[in-house]
C-alpha cells in the first residue's frame, strides 16, 4: 500500500500502481479478508498491513459504488 504520507513507508522501496474495476477490487478484498481470517501468526507488521489494505479496499469499493449510483 504505497501511501506517501505513511511514516512507516520506505521511500526507496519500489512501488506499483494498479488500476482495477469494481470486480477486481472485490476479488482482491476477498483474498485479503481470507488471509486475515486464516492468520496463523508471524510478523505482526504484516497483519497490520493487511488490515490497512482491507480498509483501503473497502473504501475504494464504496467510492466505486457511490460513483456508479451517482451516474444512474
Amino acid at each position: 500500500m504505497a501511501d506517501p504520507n505513511d511514516p512507516g513507508m520506505d521511500p526507496s522501496e519500489p512501488t506499483v500502481e494498479l488500476t482495477l474495476n469494481g470486480g477486481g477490487l472485490r476479488l482482491l478484498l476477498d483474498a485479503v479478508t481470507c488471509r486475515l481470517e486464516r492468520w496463523s501468526g508471524g510478523d505482526p507488521g504484516e497483519q497490520v498491513d493487511l488490515q490497512r489494505m482491507q480498509t483501503l479496499l473497502k473504501a475504494a469499493i464504496l467510492e466505486i459504488t457511490f460513483g456508479e449510483t451517482g451516474q444512474r
